[in-house]
């Protein structure tokens, strides 16, 4: 079984309180769902709408267009969503969720009740138990819960898509929890930024943790300020990171180049939204890759990562810490809206070793930028030792004074771009899904891993020979990465959340590999499993 469905009103209706409130209990009664949401950049009004996919069955895309039930908070829902309801779908039209506003302001004196009882009504239809429902619900919300039930019965809902919940000890995470989680894992204790748009509830996690762990986070002024306060807390001895989506990342530029410059470690997660400029603050796209890749002025290594599941997401970003310090260089993550915000139930238990940071010491004849066979340097930080830690954002010398002596400039500029072999043997490889002997293969990056997934099974699933390679780092791409899958023997289909095809163009120019089709979605909102199901199709068939 499965069982989608849609809550839409405007800002400030409740949708988003309807959406919290069902995934906290489906969470406690062991269902598999995944969830996601469609905002409009206001504080009050426009057209939200909350999605959430439960099953008998692991879920971690939406399925397709057309919905099982759709509850309209407000006349522009029913008016936008009615028309994708399922033959057998269930429509709780703006008359309808009137009545159960008004039966909560009557019954109980709080119409913001009514957002309880319309879960409740969720629950009865997918068969929860209302006994377990009691159980695991909070106590100020059992008595609206069990009238959404009891509504339920009256209109004859109940059990029409019954789905039974699987045994297992499970928990749920958004994007953006697990890329928090990940950074602590990975032994981060300092965090600056400035909230923008989908990056922001990093943030509020970080800053969470912060009370009870030895965590610092900074609400910068700017994100001028923010990596510039990163980059002295790594000098100083502790891993950091900043968090921003792309205007935000504009401004930090110049700190980007100095972190290449300085040789220090910094973690930069790069939230993408659709641009330019403003573009669509609260949609999610592909299309800062290039941005990202390219981000800073002069010539100096760096990394790019782009998880696109909960679990990679935790082992990307604990992972990125490691390799700012190992190369002290600046690690990209870059994710999306759709990932940042979409919740999805995580089975797996997450490791709770803390990764940390080793603090050498060394004597007076230390040389912060001694030059070496594979461009890494000694590196430690100020008062552990009589060592003098210098460094510049200027040229320098081994010792870190400022040089223009040519023939030491190359040296130094060799020094740092011979980190790059280092970089590509620790590349780490794509994901693999299906048979290796198929025709096509379906190529991804970020945020589209798991909707491919799902829309590849089903199209292999009709005896049509695909499968689907998953690039968890985007940059530096290397022959070893994709050496496994022979890529140049099969068709190619590129799918991305971008206008331009930039992994493709990224894959033909590092790898000479040329993909046969991009398929492409530009307009703010993420690919359906079944979306793309037809859009693969249409290129297979």
């Amino acid at each position: 079984m499965d069982f989608s469905v849609l809550i839409g009103g405007e800002a400030g209706q409740g949708a988003f309180s309807v959406e919290l409130e069902t995934t906290e209990i489906l969470t406690a009664l062991n269902y598999h769902f995944f969830a996601t949401k469609n905002y409009m950049s206001r504080i009050r009004g426009g057209h939200n709408f909350h999605m959430i996919r439960v099953a008998d069955h692991p879920v971690h895309a939406l399925s397709g267009d057309q919905w099982s039930m759709v509850i309209a908070l407000d006349e522009e829902t029913e008016k936008r969503h009615r028309q994708n309801l399922h033959k057998k779908g269930i429509c709780l039209s703006r008359e309808m969720t009137r009545e159960v506003e008004k039966e909560a302001r009557e019954s109980f004196r709080d119409i913001a009740g009514s957002n309880s009882m319309l879960v409740g009504l969720i629950l009865s239809v997918i068969g929860a138990d209302y006994g377990r429902v009691e159980e695991v619900a909070e106590l100020e919300h059992r008595e609206f819960l069990k009238r959404g039930f009891e509504l339920a019965h009256r209109w004859n809902l109940s059990g029409l898509f019954n789905i039974t919940p699987k045994a297992g000890k499970r928990c749920k995470l958004d994007g953006n929890q697990a890329l928090a989680l990940g950074a602590l894992l990975g032994g981060c204790q300092f965090m600056a930024g400035y909230p923008m748009t989908p990056a922001t509830s990093i943030m509020q996690h970080f800053s969470t943790a912060a009370q009870t762990m030895p965590v610092h986070f900074e609400q910068a002024e700017d994100e001028i300020s923010a990596i510039n306060m990163a980059l002295g807390a790594s000098y100083a001895g502790v891993r950091a990171m900043v968090a921003t989506s792309g205007g935000g990342f504009a401004l930090m530029h110049e700190g980007v180049s100095l972190a290449g410059m300085t040789e220090t470690p910094i973690v930069i997660m790069v939230a993408q939204r659709p641009g330019p400029a403003t573009g669509l603050p609260t949609g999610t796209e592909q299309a800062d890759l290039n941005f990202v890749i390219h981000a800073g002025h002069g010539e100096f290594p760096r990394i790019v990562l782009a998880p696109g599941s909960i679990d990679e997401a935790i082992l990307l970003a604990q992972s990125g810490f490691e390799m700012a310090d190992r190369f002290q260089i600046p690690v990209f993550i870059l994710t999306d809206q759709y990932f940042a915000d979409s919740i999805h139930v995580v089975e797996d238990v997450v490791t709770e070793q803390i990764l940390s940071r080793e603090y050498p010491i060394f004597d007076k004849t230390y040389l912060r930028y001694r030059l070496t066979g594979n461009g890494v340097s000694p590196i430690t930080f100020p008062g552990l030792s009589e060592s003098l830690v210098k460094v510049d954002s200027d040229e320098h010398n081994e010792e870190g004074k400022i040089t223009e002596e040519p023939a030491l400039r190359k040296l130094m500029v060799d020094k740092r771009l011979g980190k790059g072999k280092l970089l590509r043997d620790a590349a780490i490889p794509p994901t693999f899904y299906g048979d290796k002997n198929s025709e096509s293969i379906v190529l991804c990056w970020g945020s589209n891993k798991l909707i491919v997934k799902e829309a590849v099974e089903r199209i292999a699933g009709d005896s049509i020979s695909v499968a689907a390679l998953h690039f968890g780092q985007v940059y530096p791409l290397t022959e070893k990465m994709i050496e496994a899958y022979g890529l140049d023997s099969r068709r190619l289909i590129c799918v991305e959340n971008n206008a331009e095809g930039q992994l493709a163009a990224l894959l033909r120019r590092d790898l000479r590999l040329d993909v046969d089709h991009l398929v492409l979605k530009y307009n703010g909102e993420c690919f359906s499993v079944e979306e793309l199901n037809q859009s693969l199709r249409n290129v297979l068939i």
